[in-house]
């Protein structure tokens, strides 16, 4: 394998890598915001079901520490195959850079807080 395809291969899963520990990153801050503002909302709660609702959205948030799991594992793969493994440079998918903006941009901070509130969001975007 030429060097040229040598560095792109190996930039391209070092990219790969870089994506995966800014998702479990970004997916850590998020769920950290949320349990936030669910323990600053529901002291203030006067009704039990919206207690208990508050409640499901904290156990609903676990889904957090398996997922992030899972993606530190394939990180580790795909940085142990960066650096012992030959990869054509043809048989890789296209990576995005980890500065390039996100395909969807999820919900916006009002958003979140009209439906920590009880509300709908004003956009709903899928990702």
């Amino acid at each position: 394998m030429p060097e040229t395809d040598d560095k792109k291969v190996h930039a391209a899963l070092t990219r790969a890598v870089q994506q995966l520990e800014s998702a479990v990153r970004e997916q850590e801050q998020a769920v950290d915001r949320i349990l936030g503002l669910i323990e600053e909302v529901r002291p203030r709660l006067d009704d039990r079901h919206a207690q208990f609702q508050m409640d499901a959205i904290m156990e609903a948030c676990a889904f957090q520490d398996v997922t992030g799991q899972r993606i530190r594992k394939v990180a580790k793969l795909v940085a142990y195959l960066r650096d012992h493994k030959k990869v054509k440079a043809t048989e890789l998918p296209s990576v995005a850079k980890p500065d390039d903006p996100p395909s969807s941009p999820g919900l916006s901070q009002a958003d979140i807080d009209r439906l920590l509130a009880g509300g709908k969001p004003v956009t709903e975007r899928s990702g």
